[in-house]
């Protein structure tokens, strides 16, 4: 039996787990936070020792300074980062909805092909296409849930990578699923490397 797209939400620690194609790394997360420090340190270090300010000043800077790295802190998900596209069992997802971690996830044996797209007006994004055939009035109503939504294929953007390389790694990722039992159709242009 087929298996439908679904909506899914994922927790920290099953994005930890499962293999981040395309999106914000942690490693990017964690440069960004260590620059936000440094600069917070150097501003403050600054007005501490600028002459002629007022200590109400002083200690209104400081709160600040502490209020956005506590919030920068919270939002920046330093153990996960921002994924946009995963790979999950024998699934291909890319994210609905960042914040609340939710994903379009489709089974690799409705992958017909993926390749490098345009998002108007100047996205950088890859296509994951689908069997139209094998998809059901539900599969497409998942379908146009998503951010970009579109009938007969998938968008997810390629965050700081080659979209060439995006597809390969999603290419990898459904050929390691069907040669552990999971069969899918993707067609042979899919199957044998970049287009």
């Amino acid at each position: 039996m087929k298996k439908p797209i679904v909506v899914r939400t994922f927790n920290k620690a099953q994005i930890q787990q499962a293999e981040v194609i395309s999106g914000i790394s942690p490693n990017a997360m964690r440069r960004v936070f260590g620059g936000w420090i440094l600069f917070a340190g150097g501003v403050a270090a600054i007005v501490a020792v600028a002459p002629e300010l007022s200590a109400q000043f002083i200690l209104m800077t400081m709160l600040v300074l502490v209020a956005f790295t506590v919030a920068m802190f919270a939002q920046s998900r330093i153990a996960e980062g921002w994924p946009s596209i995963i790979c999950d069992d024998d699934h291909v997802c890319v994210v609905k909805d960042p914040q609340a971690r939710e994903f379009i996830c489709v089974p690799g044996g409705l992958v017909r092909d993926v390749e490098p797209t345009l998002i108007k007006p100047n996205k950088k994004a890859v296509a994951i296409k689908l069997n139209t055939a094998a998809l059901t009035e539900a599969d497409v109503e998942v379908l146009n849930q998503a951010v970009w939504p579109r009938d007969d294929r998938v968008l997810g953007l390629a965050h700081f990578k080659r979209r060439e390389q995006v597809c390969e790694r999603v290419r990898a990722c459904l050929a390691s699923t069907r040669n552990n039992g999971t069969n899918g159709p993707m067609s042979g242009s899919a199957a044998h490397g970049p287009m």
